[in-house]
């Protein structure tokens, strides 16, 4: 469990991959390639790894036990999620990080007009955190 004092720099390190998620993303719209569905993770031993989730896995459960699956396998710590969301509206592009002591989640606007480009990234702050890709991390047994 985090205590107060480590909650600001668990909140650094999950918006520090978000923030790597958001030029990696940003990049993609430039060179315009899609900047979603991607996500990148830290494994228990420090290396990193980064995958690309196949949009024709099916609905949505299914993709949510393949990357639950994906981490598990690769002993992820941390992770990062780079999908794609609509909402009222517009479209944007949200980044939702997670490791064991919480989660963050940002977006960036997609704009078309002049040219296919990214807003600028926006955390949102939020003591609820609900949805589909909430909790993917496995959980890992109490140390005695």
């Amino acid at each position: 469990m985090s205590g107060p004092n480590q909650r600001p720099h668990v909140q650094a390190k999950l918006k520090g991959l978000i923030e790597r998620a958001s030029a990696h993303a940003e990049s993609n719209v430039l060179h315009r390639r899609r900047p979603y569905p991607v996500g990148a993770g830290l494994r228990a031993d420090g290396s990193k790894f980064g995958f690309t989730l196949d949009e024709n896995i099916g609905d949505n459960d299914a993709l949510i036990a393949h990357v639950k699956s994906l981490l598990l396998r690769e002993k992820a710590v941390s992770y990062v999620l780079t999908l794609p969301a609509v909402s009222e509206g517009k479209q944007y592009v949200l980044f939702s990080a997670e490791d064991e002591f919480g989660m963050l989640v940002g977006q960036r606007e997609i704009t078309m007009q002049p040219a296919p480009h990214l807003g600028p990234l926006e955390i949102i702050k939020s003591n609820v955190a609900e949805g589909r890709f909430i909790g993917l991390l496995p959980h890992r047994p109490f140390e005695t």
